[in-house]
């Protein structure tokens, strides 16, 4: 959605396509619910990630996430102010957009009384990780306590903000983020296409249109006639037809 603002003044055919899609997954999940739990821990955990030069003047997108134990509590997904030279720039850039969310939340639940034992900042580039725990010593000491841990990018739940996500993967973050049980129907068990459209050619082939895949499937059903009455079925790939001797 955030991408799309940004493509209002000059849109194309691409852009209808993502837009579609967008509110036909809305319109399919309206009746998701976000469900939030805590481990009990103290822990916060944080998950940021950023797209290099997604953007048509070629700037990045920054997504952040971040949760106490199951659900997320707070999520971010914003371009990116500067025009970063590689992706390990955009990625720095994408922690500083977060920083002070990071840092107000620590000092918010604190000052609600509430016990923080740890503010964990994940990510999957390890050439920004490097940069940002090498001028850890000449930080702040608001920052200092910020532990930063690497999270691999299958683990990533900031992507679920930054990615266009299909498949599998995209149901797995989802779940993650909102929290869905296993026994939901919304659940990524349950799930086989975002758009959940079904297309049927004058042959009897019918398509699935999913998330980046299309699953064909051919009726297999073919009838034999030997002119007697009696009929013999066979299974072969090939749509519904009859044949008499």
């Amino acid at each position: 959605v955030s991408f799309l603002n940004k493509r209002v003044s000059a849109p194309d055919e691409d852009d209808h396509k993502k837009l579609t899609r967008a509110m036909r997954n809305l319109q399919k999940t309206v009746y998701l619910k976000l469900k939030l739990e805590s481990d009990g821990s103290g822990v916060i955990h944080w998950w940021v990630d950023a797209s290099y030069g997604v953007h048509s003047d070629m700037k990045g997108h920054t997504g952040g996430t971040m949760s106490m134990g199951k659900g997320s509590i707070y999520s971010v997904a914003t371009g990116q102010k500067l025009v970063a030279r590689s992706s390990t720039e955009s990625e720095l850039i994408g922690v500083h957009d977060v920083m002070p969310q990071i840092i107000w939340t620590s000092y918010f639940l604190q000052a609600q009384g509430q016990k923080v034992s740890d503010n964990v900042l994940y990510q999957d580039n390890m050439s920004s990780m490097l940069l940002e725990k090498n001028g850890r010593w000449s930080s702040t000491k608001r920052t200092r306590h910020i532990n930063i841990r690497y999270c691999p990018t299958l683990d990533m739940w900031a992507d679920y903000f930054t990615k266009p996500l299909q498949g599998k993967l995209f149901y797995k973050m989802r779940d993650q983020i909102m929290n869905i049980a296993p026994s939901s129907e919304f659940h990524s068990s349950m799930q086989r296409s975002v758009l959940g459209t079904v297309e049927k050619d004058e042959l009897g082939t019918v398509a699935n249109s999913d998330e980046g895949t299309d699953d064909v499937r051919t009726e297999k059903h073919v009838s034999f006639s030997d002119g007697s009455g009696t009929t013999r079925n066979d299974d072969a790939p090939k749509a519904t037809r009859s044949y008499s001797k």
